[in-house]
């Protein structure tokens, strides 16, 4: 029998074109930005300035977040049954408005500022690190062996291996991050009569445990949280985590619990943790709409320049009350030990009949590594410092100010810098981290450089946003240097095999 072949489809060409469009990033395209600071420098280069616009798709993770609030808000019931159609948690208009309400506190505090473009700016230099191609589910295969950090039932509400349920797939760091709530049968987050005061929350204030042996490499506590949730945060917060810890388990492994409630932070940096080990307590700072538990695992230790891994969890039992998202997209998971879960499950860490280990109360820093670590961390504050002014700088260019109403915002912030960590002194308890005296410390410089670009008649003249964006750069740069001398050098022996295997 003779085989006719078929015409090929008309649309092929423009189907191939469209596979193309879609598949690009709009991160990606905010990455032509850069192309506009030459034109705001170079004479004869304000063409360049065109490209100016492109920096304007690095918005696009909150215009897609904000779209989805619209709609949810609006009672868009056209998409199909959802994972999280079970549970009960604050939505609704009351939501919309929160979160609103947290993009603007974004633009406007600086210190938020910083880090929301730089964990945008650290995606792509988590692609470059990984030569294009992050990490997947289907070509990592992580080290170490991992419980979940809580006990008891929790159900998971963001969060999934699986990109069209992905905690953010954009940024790059929070591509496989969870995010862990205790709910009841009723799917409520908080009892159906209670306000929303934190403490009403099922899941406030519940231990929060190591996931595997490693070394704490960072800690971050101090950060201010509102005593009320349904979908507001603390206005003075200071970091999208709040306060965190960060651990390392492994080479290119380190786990980020984020959220926790102010001074419930029991360990320090250098300090090794058992797998089980309480670190601190689940609470409602930084970007949190209601108390909940973050929790990612990483391949760098800083939260803004990593690419999230895939976690697969031991020894974990899985409720499904809901649509189950394997089935719903045909999901199959690679091979390999472990589990991984997903969101709309309730989740439960089973005993195997190996104890975790317990702290003995006679913990130490890890002597290598502590004064590495120190280093390391005065650096990243004193970076992330010249980046606030830098980003402070910019916005200043932005409406129009002239470059020495800009040396007079930036450090005017550095004075209030200053006045907050005298405060803390007198009415905390009479110490403050070195890497909050660095940040002062760096937007002081900032101050002074912008300074001199506005007073020197030898300094070439510079547009501010030119000059801002060049004192982020300058910072973000100085700041992922640092942690990534830490990771290769600082503190690289200090852990060879920590991680249990059950």
């Amino acid at each position: 029998m003779t085989e006719t072949r078929s015409p090929p489809e008309a649309g092929t060409v423009v189907d191939r074109l469209r596979e193309r469009l879609a598949s690009i990033s709009p991160l990606s395209l905010g990455m032509l930005g850069f192309l506009g600071i030459p034109g705001e420098v170079v004479p004869g280069l304000e063409v360049l300035k065109l490209f100016s616009v492109f920096w304007l798709f690095w918005l696009w993770p909150f215009v897609a977040m904000l779209i989805g609030a619209v709609r949810q808000s609006l009672g868009d019931d056209e998409s199909a049954a959802g994972p999280r159609d079970w549970l009960e948690m604050d939505s609704g208009w009351r939501g919309l408005f929160a979160m609103l309400y947290g993009l603007s506190l974004s633009v406007l505090n600086p210190l938020m500022g910083r880090q929301d473009v730089m964990q945008l700016l650290g995606s792509a230099v988590a692609v470059v690190r990984h030569r294009g191609s992050l990490p997947a589910p289907e070509s990592f295969t992580q080290s170490g062996q991992y419980r979940l950090p809580v006990e008891g039932a929790w159900t998971v509400v963001n969060g999934s291996p699986i990109k069209e349920h992905s905690h953010s797939w954009y940024p790059a760091t929070q591509r496989y991050a969870y995010d862990l709530v205790i709910t009841d049968d009723d799917g409520r987050t908080r009892p159906a009569e209670a306000d929303t005061s934190v403490e009403n929350y099922y899941c406030y204030d519940k231990p929060v445990l190591a996931p595997a042996d490693g070394v704490v490499v960072d800690v971050r506590d101090g950060d201010p949280e509102l005593g009320r949730a349904g979908g507001f945060s603390h206005p003075g917060k200071r970091s999208i985590t709040g306060n965190a810890v960060t651990i390392r388990h492994a080479e290119g492994e380190y786990s980020s619990l984020v959220h926790l409630v102010p001074g419930s932070i029991v360990v320090e940096p250098g300090e090794r943790v058992d797998r089980g080990q309480e670190i601190g307590r689940c609470g409602h700072s930084g970007n949190s709409s209601e108390p909940h538990l973050h929790v990612q695992l990483q391949d760098h230790p800083t939260f803004e320049f990593a690419a999230g891994l895939p976690i697969r969890f031991e020894n974990v039992a899985v409720e499904t009350p809901g649509v189950d998202v394997t089935e719903a997209t045909g999901w199959d998971a690679p091979e390999g030990t472990g589990q991984y879960i997903h969101v709309g499950q309730r989740v439960t860490h089973v005993a195997d009949g190996q104890t975790d280990r317990a702290d003995d109360g006679s913990r130490d820093p890890e002597p290598a590594t502590a004064p590495a670590l120190g280093g390391v961390r005065r650096v990243a504050g004193l970076a992330n410092g010249i980046a606030v002014g830098g980003f402070v700088t910019v916005l200043a260019g932005v409406v129009g100010a002239s470059l020495t109403t800009a040396a007079l915002l930036v450090g005017g912030l550095a004075g209030l810098g200053l006045a907050s960590l005298g405060a803390r002194l007198v009415v905390g308890n009479g110490s403050v981290h070195s890497a909050s005296v660095g940040t002062v410390g760096g937007v002081g410089l900032a101050a002074l450089a912008v300074g001199a670009f506005a007073g020197l008649s030898a300094l070439p003249t510079v547009a501010p946003v030119a000059l801002g964006a060049g004192l982020f750069l300058t910072g973000a740069v100085l700041y992922g240097g640092s942690w990534e001398y830490g990771r290769w050098r600082g503190f690289q022996h200090a852990v060879r095999s920590t991680v249990a295997t059950e």
